[in-house]
């Protein structure tokens, strides 16, 4: 009973550090996602974007779509999964966001569970 009073307060200093993240972070960031993998699984996963000048977002997962955002450098943003789509600098992995919008995998930083993939059938183009 002890080790799971420790890791209920180790959870609960987690969920309010996650919660002070999104009230200290950038205001244009998405809203933030889940903080647990059973959470990740109902809902959305978290991640930061780490993309030097900001992370475009697109209308589809390929430089071809339109441009319709930018993530500011530090954001976090809710992804809704992974999907298969333009190879860009050997990655052809993008996420898909919360909004319905896309960027590139590397333009972000996991926090917490990686996110799934979108479709039982994924293809890479």
């Amino acid at each position: 009973m002890k080790y799971l009073s420790q890791i209920r307060r180790g959870a609960a200093v987690l969920a309010s550090a996650g919660l002070l993240c999104g009230v200290l972070g950038s205001g244009t960031a998405v809203a933030a996602g889940p903080t647990s993998a059973t959470e990740a699984s109902h809902g959305f996963y978290k991640g930061r974007v780490v993309a030097r000048v900001g992370a475009p977002v697109r209308t589809g997962p390929s430089t071809r779509f339109r441009v319709v955002g930018e993530l500011r450098r530090g954001g976090v943003v809710a992804v809704a999964c992974k999907v298969g789509g333009q190879r860009v600098r050997g990655n052809s992995r993008w996420y898909k966001l919360r909004d319905g919008r896309y960027t590139w995998s590397r333009n972000i930083a996991n926090i917490g569970p990686i996110p799934r993939w979108c479709h039982r059938h994924h293809h890479h183009r």
